[in-house]
């Protein structure tokens, strides 16, 4: 990290889980780039974000929220908990002053909060790369019809495939990078995400007379349960959405070409 910035931090892989060590000075000017950092590497999925908070000075005791802000966000996807460890008397009772505490659990060790997680859910994961040509669109729409069948998961088949044909084709026009598509079923929910290159956040837009443009993001969002824009450790980004159970997108609008 440069030197302007007011935080460090280093991960190490416990029992599956990411225990994160942060340290330097957390004020407003750093809760961002801690945000971030944590995101990112919640990005990675690992079992649970465990953050290790003993060598953090808080200079700005309202910048503790970024520890439920974090949370919050890698709630939906990757569907992950964070955990906070924190022995110094001063840091808890710090804690203890704020709201954090009641989003976020608090142990005396990463070996205790570890064995308070419950038992990591089954999880089936499948990763096709490609690059930036227009022919990927369709190879990504027959790697995800060819994985559903395969989980048994027929039925989502088709919105899993538009999804995926619309984000690729985002990161077709807009990245120009080879991209990354994931299809992970945990829980009984299936995920479609695509990583690129380009950090810019993908965002729903709309033209000066109030209609879209471009309904491709608008249709990702009607058909799925939730979606977003996360930044991700190894550069670029990851756009994601979770599958709803009944989408109505094709009911509410049977023209629209099935691809």
């Amino acid at each position: 990290m440069s030197g302007r910035q007011h935080i460090t931090s280093a991960h190490t892989t416990v029992s599956q889980c990411f225990v994160v060590t942060v340290a330097g000075v957390l004020d407003t000017v750093s809760y961002r780039e801690l945000r971030d950092t944590l995101i990112k590497l919640a990005v990675e999925e690992p079992r649970a974000l465990v953050v290790d908070i003993d060598s953090l000075e808080v200079g700005n005791s309202a910048a503790l929220s970024v520890f439920s802000a974090a949370s919050l966000r890698i709630s939906e996807w990757p569907n992950l908990p964070l955990l906070l460890v924190a022995t110094n008397p001063v840091r808890r009772g710090e804690l203890d002053a704020s709201t954090v505490r009641r989003f976020v659990r608090v142990y005396d060790s990463a070996t205790s909060a570890i064995a308070a997680l419950d038992e990591a859910p089954p999880r089936r994961r499948s990763v096709m790369r490609y690059p930036p040509v227009a022919a990927s669109s369709h190879l990504a729409r027959k790697f995800v019809r060819t994985t559903t069948e395969q989980w048994h998961i027929g039925h989502l088949a088709q919105d899993a495939a538009c999804i995926a044909s619309e984000l690729v084709e985002n990161a077709f026009r807009h990245a120009d990078t080879e991209f990354e598509v994931r299809l992970e079923l945990r829980r009984g929910l299936l995920t479609v995400a695509v990583r690129d290159g380009v950090t810019t956040p993908a965002v729903l837009r709309q033209r000066a007379d109030g209609l879209p443009d471009g309904y491709g993001l608008h249709i990702v969002a009607d058909l799925s349960r939730s979606w977003g824009c996360m930044p991700d450790v190894r550069g670029g980004k990851v756009v994601w959405a979770v599958l709803a159970s009944a989408p109505d997108w094709f009911t509410r609008h049977p023209a629209w070409p099935t691809p």
